[in-house]
């Protein structure tokens, strides 16, 4: 059984780097080229806000303006940065990036 060298198992790292960075490029790229899904993400996100601040303060006017605070900047004003944020933000929620690291690993394993 050969062992890797220091220099196959940094390859293996600068492998995962950039398959997070694909996962962070792609969800602009899905709103840049599909205006509908742009518009469908938006949606969703003011809900999300809404319900996530309206869960921590409960419902009142306080609510309503920072949700609107954050809607605008998150939603409206960076939109592509927000989108990648919250799809990794899930993403690492569902353990996703357990599972594509060790698919990763085993997938240049070296072969015997």
């Amino acid at each position: 059984m050969r062992s890797l060298s220091n220099d196959e198992k940094g390859n293996i790292v600068l492998i995962i780097i950039a398959g997070i960075l694909a996962i962070l490029i792609i969800p602009p790229i899905i709103l840049a080229v599909f205006p509908p899904a742009k518009i469908l993400f938006q949606i969703l996100a003011i809900f999300i806000i809404y319900s996530i601040v309206r869960g921590y303060l409960g419902g009142g006017p306080l609510t309503l303006i920072i949700s609107a605070v954050l809607i605008y900047f998150l939603v409206f004003k960076y939109t592509y940065l927000f989108a990648s944020a919250y799809i990794f933000q899930t993403l690492l929620g569902v353990q996703f990036m357990s599972v594509t690291i060790w698919s990763l690993g085993t997938l240049f394993k070296p072969k015997h």
